[in-house]
């Protein structure tokens, strides 16, 4: 079972030395996602993060700047990655991106050739998104999966729900609101995350 953290959609103080800290714990791949974000906002936090861990971020918005910081991994929300036509698709894989995308009605998904993985979801309520409910019934369970393909849950994913993606046959878990709203704080409830995979 992989886990993926999805940053908050808000920029923050601090933000980019939290983020060092759970690459520092052991975080393997961060999305950095800002839906209302300017290009500005992004370049003051990229330059906040160690360019070390540049490498293990997956970005959602402004994909023009990744040869910038080295970025090699591109994520599509579903609208965007309809309106990536197949040309652009083949160039970024042969230029040696690594894609994901999300879905968000199980097919499964078309158009999967030059994908790592997908999100799909949410899985179970939303804890970050107000009134963004699960879509899948209880006893749902991921089926006709492209050979290749990997499939994260997202959507209300906590680590007490690890061992019921699992059932539902899911590679792995990405984390939004149970990471970034944890009393706790953020890199003891990850650090909690990983001992619960």
């Amino acid at each position: 079972m992989e886990l993926i953290a999805v940053t908050r959609p808000d920029y923050f103080q601090g933000e980019g030395e939290l983020i060092n800290a759970l690459f520092g714990a052991g975080l393997q791949l961060l999305h950095l996602r800002k839906p209302e974000s300017g290009e500005a906002g992004f370049m003051k936090l990229m330059k906040e993060i160690n360019p070390d861990y540049y490498r293990l971020i997956s970005i959602h918005q402004h994909h023009e700047l990744a040869n910038r910081f080295s970025i090699r991994r591109l994520h599509y929300p579903e609208k965007l990655w309809k309106l990536t036509g197949a040309q652009k698709r083949i160039e970024l894989f042969t230029d040696g991106f690594h894609l994901s995308r999300s879905v968000h009605e199980w097919g499964p998904p078309e158009d999967t050739a030059f994908l790592d993985y997908v999100f799909f979801g949410p899985v179970f309520n939303s804890i970050s998104k107000v009134g963004y409910q699960s879509i899948v019934d209880r006893d749902f369970s991921l089926s006709a999966v492209p050979e290749g393909l990997k499939v994260f849950g997202i959507g209300g994913v906590t680590a007490a729900l690890f061992q019921e993606l699992q059932r539902m046959k899911f590679d792995g878990a990405v984390v939004l609101g149970a990471l970034w709203n944890h009393p706790s704080g953020t890199v003891k409830e990850f650090e909690k995350m990983v001992k619960s995979l």
